[in-house]
């Protein structure tokens, strides 16, 4: 059966999901591309897959497939050149306390703006051994869909907590004996001259105001990145990427 019908109940309740108002309420977002359905693991929940008619070949290897009119299927698509299968996917409920009894890489992330900075943060995060990515509230939505294809899968690979209140997270982190630096061209060191705690944690602000004062505060230490050249900043994915780099390096 082909839904062709802009009124089928399904589809309206799917259409919804493109605002962030309604994914926050459903708790459900997007995922779209067959390279990236199938990057999501086994222990998340997928509710519902939509195929293409022009794509309904790929219907066997899911489940929970429904198939659209190439019509419907462009509705919720938000990509210029669509491959004909999305999927409706159960955002990850993550416990803040139990991940940071870890030890490693944690990145704290205040108010990115940009969803191709986040996803690429999120990215590097992954390669780099981050254990997770804490997001503050008043980000951009780490659930959009430039966002998700930014992180090219890695959403799944690592815990990403959204809506962080960065002033409750910190002094838990200090709790378990994390060390927490911010990035910042106040810095008075450079992190590759910095002996660096096995339990840490970066602190990467907006990309055109940096971090707050008040978060700055919170933090143990000010790093930054040694620039010899003539840029004054770095993009704020780059900036956190080569930090990762030279945590990883150790």
């Amino acid at each position: 059966m082909i839904f062709t019908s802009t009124q089928n109940s399904i589809f309206k309740e799917a259409l919804k999901l493109q605002d962030k108002k309604f994914r926050d309420i459903k708790n459900y977002f997007f995922v779209e591309g067959k390279k990236q359905i199938e990057e999501i693991p086994k222990d998340w929940n997928i509710k519902q897959i939509f195929i293409s008619e022009k794509h309904r070949n790929v219907k066997e290897n899911f489940k929970n497939t429904v198939i659209l009119s190439e019509n419907l299927f462009n509705k919720l698509s938000t990509t210029k050149s669509p491959q004909g299968i999305l999927a409706i996917v159960e955002k990850k409920q993550y416990n803040a306390v139990s991940i940071i009894k870890k030890q490693g890489l944690f990145i704290i992330l205040e108010n990115i703006q940009d969803p191709g900075n986040l996803g690429t943060i999120i990215r590097s995060a992954d390669a780099f051994g981050a254990k997770a990515v804490f997001v503050s509230k008043n980000s951009v939505d780490i659930y959009s869909d430039k966002t998700l294809r930014s992180t090219m899968g890695s959403i799944f690979h690592l815990p990403v907590l959204n809506n962080i209140d960065i002033k409750n997270i910190i002094p838990l982190m200090k709790k378990e004996k994390i060390t927490v630096y911010a990035a910042s061209l106040k810095g008075k060191k450079y992190i590759h001259t910095v002996k660096l705690s096995k339990k840490c944690a970066f602190i990467i602000g907006n990309e055109a105001n940096g971090i707050t004062n008040e978060t700055e505060n919170l933090a143990d230490e000010i790093i930054k990145i040694n620039m010899p050249g003539n840029c004054e900043s770095l993009n704020a994915a780059i900036a956190a990427s080569i930090i990762m780099y030279e945590i990883a390096k150790d």
